[in-house]
């Protein structure tokens, strides 16, 4: 069975080997990284932090991290824990002879306070630290809160950023304004100078942007509710990510639970703006009629970090190719291949899919 309610699975991560992983792979994990030198300059910031903190990583990058940018960590109970922890080498205090403390804190934040965990590791092979944060609890703000002492805003980072072609929304997230013909003309371009690219490309693209995408709808989730995402509903969840490409013009999605218990969620998209984009009907230079793989791709991304185990979203008709709108289908990682070998063979739509599915072995649909 499909369930996007699946428990959470321990990331296979090893803090003390951080300085190993890409910035990619610190951008997937659900929980902040930030890597400092023995000054506490900030070194590294991960994707999951810049979202929480609001604040953009290529500005804090290079800061010092207790006094320009989380101002509210001055003090004994955090800047205090790191010199010590610092100074005390491979050696000393509790917790370094294992390059390891772990500690709770408050950050403040003019928009509010997160209670957080804080594991202070050392990197294996390099003189740096790396901070692990997994928030608790989104709290409102603290009135009582010294002003000067709340962690940096955006706008103290980069005051003229407005006047320089920069572009926020009001989590202070930066977006650029992409009309639609934009992306006609990238698979435009895809399908004049590499014909068969577009579907894989669009496809990996919108995946990376699922996961970012998941990190956007956690934060949201926590600061309006104080649940994640995988404490929420099925149904709240499938709202939530409705909004999230409704609000930015990307169609009017709509999920169906119908078939969810033979492992197949579907997802109808009104007004795709990339179906809309297209010439229909759609024939690119090999036959697809098939547009929407960027949609599709972020959706495996986001449900798949949601569920906390690979999914695959595949377009299975498309308004492009004359559909009345998009049909996105949900399906276990491992069944993929059977609704791929159905479009290959012209299958279109809900139904023929599902029987395909229906005929296709089950026996690995499980696993992760």
């Amino acid at each position: 069975m499909l369930d996007l309610a699946a428990p959470s699975a321990s990331v296979p991560f090893d803090p003390h080997l951080a300085d190993d992983r890409s910035d990619a792979e610190l951008d997937a994990l659900p929980f902040g990284v930030i890597a400092l030198d023995e000054e506490g300059t900030i070194l590294r910031y991960n994707l999951y932090e810049s979202r929480f903190a609001r604040l953009d990583r290529n500005q804090v990058v290079g800061r010092n991290f207790f006094s320009e940018v989380a101002r509210c960590t001055r003090g004994e109970a955090f800047e205090g824990r790191f010199r010590t922890f610092v100074a005390a080498g491979s050696g000393g205090a509790s917790g370094a002879a294992a390059g390891t403390l772990r500690f709770q804190f408050l950050f403040d934040f003019a928009f509010g306070a997160q209670e957080v965990t804080i594991e202070l590791v050392r990197a294996a092979s390099a003189p740096r630290f790396y901070l692990l944060i997994n928030r608790l609890r989104i709290a409102p703000p603290r009135p009582s809160f010294p002003v000067e002492l709340l962690a940096a805003a955006q706008r103290d980072l980069a005051p003229d950023e407005g006047r320089q072609g920069v572009l926020r929304d009001d989590r202070q997230r930066r977006f650029v304004d992409a009309p639609a013909p934009l992306f006609a003309a990238l698979r435009a371009t895809c399908d004049r100078l590499a014909p068969e690219t577009w579907s894989i490309f669009a496809s990996e693209w919108g995946v990376q942007w699922g996961r970012r995408a998941a990190v956007d709808l956690e934060a949201s989730a926590l600061e309006e509710g104080g649940r994640s995402l995988r404490e929420l509903p099925m149904r709240e969840v499938a709202r939530r990510v409705s909004a999230y490409f409704a609000e930015r013009g990307w169609g009017s999605p709509s999920f169906d639970f119908t078939a969810v218990p033979e492992g197949l969620l579907v997802i109808d998209v009104a007004r795709s703006a990339l179906a809309e984009a297209a010439p229909r009907p759609s024939r690119n230079l090999h036959g697809s009629d098939l547009t929407c793989h960027l949609v599709a791709g972020c959706l495996t991304g986001l449900l798949s970090a949601v569920a906390d185990r690979r999914l695959a979203a595949r377009e299975v008709a498309c308004m492009a190719g004359g559909a009345p709108h998009c049909s996105i289908v949900v399906v276990a990682h491992p069944r993929r291949s059977a609704v791929e070998t159905a479009l290959a063979g012209g299958s279109r739509g809900v139904e023929p899919i599902r029987a395909a599915l229906r005929r296709a072995p089950r026996g690995m649909e499980s696993s992760r």
